[in-house]
């Protein structure tokens, strides 16, 4: 079993093992030097050679550099060991110059002639110059002596890049002469995987991969640093936290190691980098040490030599532990002073923001007005960057600075919306205490809508009611702009839809808000958001929905304010239900510039589920699915807990994965959501939650997914909503009735959702109930439907939608003998499906073409071969088959162009002629990225790669 000085230093043992088999074979003296750091473990290797020769049969004599002057002080003590019982050692005569004769002393080591020699020599920084110049002599005899000589020496690096701890270098010194003559034997760092065992064996501390990890980090394997991280530990087995916690407490043992021989512009020059952190630049550190930089130079390299600097500009630490003991030693009036100067020395120098704000958020309360604006900044840069926590912390110190109400309020409903994501409650209690002292009337306002926010996204939506109507009240008293009144009445409007059924029927009758004189600004937009949102759910004016979505969704600085992403969520929802998905698309990017759309907030939620939403209506489930899935991940636990937009983005990537096949994936989300629990809230997510769960066990579990439809339906119903573009729930719950042979019920489901379509009038959800009412005829009518439903999804953007209905369309042909126009619906389902990342439906398909080739011989294309790989040459469209009241003739140069809309065509004849798309939209008044989405979505449906295959496509059009 390895001893402790062996573990992880196999390969530096076995190298000084070589070393005394050359001096048995009787090679001459052999010299090897152990260099490294401070704590690098070279005595206690020395020692393990010590053992191993003295097991090998050598005599051994060791000694330790003390750091005297007394002239062969070490080679005395070596040679009394060698000597040892057999009288008295010589006594050496003092020398001063390199030639005097020092024949006497490496003879009195020859002489001993009944065993080989190992002299050990530790810390040969400390030997005293005349022994290490008899060292450098027994190393040059002449004839062969059987002597091993073995030194160690601090040394920072390895190879060619070592830095000597001590020496100048001079080459007449003898110690440079040794070290140059010797082998040197580098000791690095110990290796993650030998952690556990140093620290179970010298420390009884336990560690596992991922703590080994972060001592590794934090102390590059030093043995003695690893003693002094671990040493609060003992007897326990600490985690990852409470490792990085002792190493910033100030409270590590050992410093006096390193810093004791430190001069004091070296130790001022340290304190100084330890603030500033890693990566330092000389001429800052200077300034903070109050050193010039001739001085900062010179303890720089002091600093390097003593091995705790790197020896590379910007200034940084070897080891992060090492900065930490530096820090921990400063006292901490003195520390803050020195974070202050560092934050204002920065600043001064431009630089990064969030390095300015780390000193101000050590440095506490400085009085300052720019410290407010430089900690506000870094926090929404933090933010940006994915770092909430310490986003958090900078404006937690901003709020220590006097600041006046109306900053404060903007502060405190900041923090509080990043603490709402991670610890809701104590955003919370943040917000109702600075409700409660507040009494300015725009301030109160400020805080009752944040509040409410805060509470509704967590699913509280009466507190959040209460909230706002004692907002009200306290207004009702205050004489001033009305506006305030009407924010949060339709507040509370939007937080009853949210709420359960019955809390809508506490908030004013819709009629008497959305008839409101419209309002300038960001009332304005509200206001003309909740006129949309009634529209789709009454599902009868679609202009109307449209207009005032657009007059909803937030432009230039408003981008900036509070609930702009919630103002972007609501409208670009309407327009997204009213089949103004490419317009959708374009507003989704702004989403990221919105106030709070950085990660770890509830508007970054909002967000993303929007672009996923919009995803889903294109039929782009792998994009969908992408966007989704890091959002999901952090938010199970909320929505277990019932929060709504954490249901509601749970729920969308359960039905992605479902569409695409993945229906494991998808249960396991809804049992870890608490999805699939009963009963669920009664309250408008729910209905999505409920569609979601029966396309997830529609398969396995048709009843209860008729169940769960109708559960849909029904709450809806009591919500007021018909409108099929909201959730299509009796198209789908026909296609189960259908399925279990009650087609009657179906054909009464269908014709509903029909009849409120049409009102309605988007192509998506006309086609869509269509083809529930198709399912529920028999034989040629059921096709001629089909035909109308696939032509009517042709025009919309719901590529998976019309895929579905393709697929169906193929079925009913080819069992009425339509072989040829079965076969060209089934290819173009195919290509949808699998651009749409539709496998499910790919496979059935794929079954359906399968079994068409089966019953009779298989069609080829024009360019006569088989189509059955969609990425081939062979993929183009099928040959047309004759005209029938059943599907129109597709165009003769390309059989899917009927598929595209109006919209698609134009601009993809636009693109054929080389106009670039700067000039498509400028020619039809739209944005560029409209242009992009209606030229990536006609490429996928024509199965097509980009602009050099629109000529074929178009040849003879």
């Amino acid at each position: 079993m390895a001893t402790l000085g062996e573990i992880g230093r196999g390969s530096e043992t076995e190298r000084l093992r070589a070393v005394l088999d050359k001096v048995r074979r009787g090679h001459g003296p052999a010299v090897a030097v152990v260099r490294g750091e401070p704590g690098a473990g070279k005595t206690t290797l020395l020692d393990v050679f010590g053992a191993q020769a003295s097991a090998a049969g050598f005599r051994v004599a060791a000694v330790r550099g003390t750091g005297t002057d007394r002239p062969y002080a070490a080679a005395n003590r070596l040679i009394a060991q060698l000597w040892a019982g057999d009288g008295r050692p010589v006594q050496a005569r003092y020398r001063m110059t390199p030639g005097d004769d020092l024949r006497g002393l490496v003879a009195a080591v020859r002489t001993v002639r009944d065993a080989p020699v190992a002299l050990c020599v530790d810390d040969m920084a400390r030997v005293d110059r005349w022994s290490l110049r008899w060292l450098l002599d027994l190393s040059r005899t002449l004839s062969p002596a059987p002597m091993a000589i073995v030194l160690t020496a601090r040394i920072c690096g390895a190879g060619s890049g070592a830095v000597p701890g001590t020496t100048n270098g001079d080459a007449d010194e003898p110690g440079t002469a040794l070290l140059a003559a010797a082998e040197p034997i580098d000791l690095p760092g110990l290796r993650t995987d030998d952690l556990p065992d140093v620290a179970a064996e010298r420390c009884r501390v336990g560690l596992d991969t991922r703590t080994a990890a972060v001592c590794g980090e934090l102390t590059g394997g030093n043995p003695a640093l690893l003693h002094t991280l671990l040493a609060p530990h003992a007897d326990s087995v600490p985690t990852a936290e409470a490792l990085r916690a002792t190493a910033v407490s100030g409270t590590l043992a050992g410093a006096d190691r390193w810093l004791a021989p430190l001069s004091a512009p070296a130790l001022a020059l340290a304190r100084a980098v330890s603030v500033l952190g890693g990566g330092a630049e000389v001429a800052d550190s200077a300034e903070l040490a109050h050193l010039t930089i001739d001085e900062a130079l010179g303890a720089v390299d002091q600093l390097v030599g003593a091995c705790l600097l790197a020896n590379h500009t910007p200034l940084t630490f070897r080891h992060p532990l090492l900065a930490a003991m530096v820090l921990g030693r400063i006292a901490a009036g003195t520390r803050m002073a020195l974070h202050l100067r560092a934050a204002a020395l920065l600043r001064d120098r431009q630089a990064a923001t969030t390095s300015v704000a780390h000193h101000l958020v050590a440095a506490g309360p400085v009085g300052q007005e720019w410290a407010v604006r430089h900690l506000w900044r870094a926090a929404r840069q933090l933010e940006q960057e994915g770092r909430p926590q310490d986003a958090a912390s900078c404006l937690r110190r901003a709020l220590r600075e006097p600041l006046g109400p109306h900053e404060k309020s903007a502060l405190r409903r900041e923090l509080a919306e990043l603490d709402a994501f991670v610890d809701p409650e104590r955003a919370i209690r943040l917000l109702d205490a600075a409700r409660r002292e507040s009494h300015a009337p725009g301030v109160v306002v400020e805080y009752a809508l944040a509040l409410a926010a805060v509470l509704a996204e967590c699913g509280r939506a009466e507190d959040a009611v209460t909230v706002l109507d004692d907002g009200a009240a306290r207004l009702g008293r205050t004489p001033g702009d009305r506006s305030w009144q009407l924010r949060l009445r339709l507040h509370k409007a939007f937080t009853c839809r949210r709420g359960p059924l019955w809390l809508a029927q506490t908030a004013d009758p819709p009629g008497n808000l959305t008839l409101q004189t419209p309002h300038r600004g960001i009332v304005g937009r509200e206001l003309a958001a909740l006129r949309a949102v009634h529209a789709v759910d009454a599902g009868a004016d679609r202009a109307a929905a449209v207009r005032h979505a657009r007059q909803g969704l937030p432009r230039g600085a408003e981008c900036g304010s509070a609930g702009s992403a919630t103002l972007l969520w609501q409208a670009c929802g309407v327009l997204v239900a009213a089949g103004e998905v490419a317009e959708a698309w374009t507003h989704c990017g702004r989403g990221r510039q919105v106030a709070g759309a950085g990660p770890g907030r509830w508007d970054h939620v909002k967000v993303e589920l929007l672009r996923a939403t919009v995803l889903r209506a294109r039929g782009d489930l792998h994009t969908a699915d992408a966007t989704l899935t890091p959002v999901v991940d952090r938010l199970s636990a909320s929505a277990a807990a019932g929060h709504p937009s954490a249901v509601t983005a749970v729920a969308a990537l359960a039905e992605v994965r479902a569409l695409r096949g993945a229906t494991d994936s998808a249960r396991t989300l809804l049992a870890e959501s608490g999805l699939d629990r009963e009963p669920l809230p009664w309250r408008r997510d729910t209905a999505h939650a409920l569609a979601v769960r029966a396309a997830v066990h529609e398969r396995d579990d048709p009843a209860h997914a008729l169940e769960d439809l109708l559960a849909a339906g029904r709450l809806l119903e009591e919500a007021g909503v018909r409108n099929p573009a909201v959730l299509p729930w009796r198209s789908r719950a026909a296609r189960l009735l259908v399925a279990r042979g009650e087609p009657a019920e179906a054909a009464e489901l269908a014709a509903a959702e029909l009849a409120d379509a049409r009102r309605w009038g988007t192509p998506e959800a006309i086609g869509n109930a269509l083809h529930a009412v198709a399912l529920t005829e028999t034989a040629k009518r059921r096709v001629g439907i089909l035909g109308e439903a696939v032509r009517t999804l042709a025009r919309s953007p719901d590529r998976l939608q019309h895929a579905l209905a393709q697929a169906d369309l193929g079925d009913g042909l080819a069992a009425l003998g339509h072989r040829e126009a079965a076969r060209a619906e089934l290819l173009s389902a195919l290509r949808l499906a699998r651009a749409c990342g539709a496998e499910p439906l790919a496979l059935r398909v794929q079954g359906a073409r399968k079994l068409l080739r089966a019953t009779g011989r298989e069609g080829r294309e024009p360019s006569g071969t088989l189509t059955d790989a969609p990425g081939s040459a062979s993929a183009a469209a099928p040959s047309a088959h004759p005209v029938s009241a059943v599907h129109a003739a597709p165009d003769p140069a390309h059989p899917l162009l009927d598929s595209l809309t109006p919209q698609e065509r134009k601009i993809l004849r636009l693109a054929k002629d080389g106009h670039s798309n700067r000039d498509i939209a400028g020619q039809l008044f739209v944005a560029v990225r409209t242009v992009e989405f209606h030229l990536s979505g006609a490429y996928r449906k024509l199965g097509i790669a980009g602009r050099r295959q629109l000529a074929e496509v178009f040849s003879g059009a």
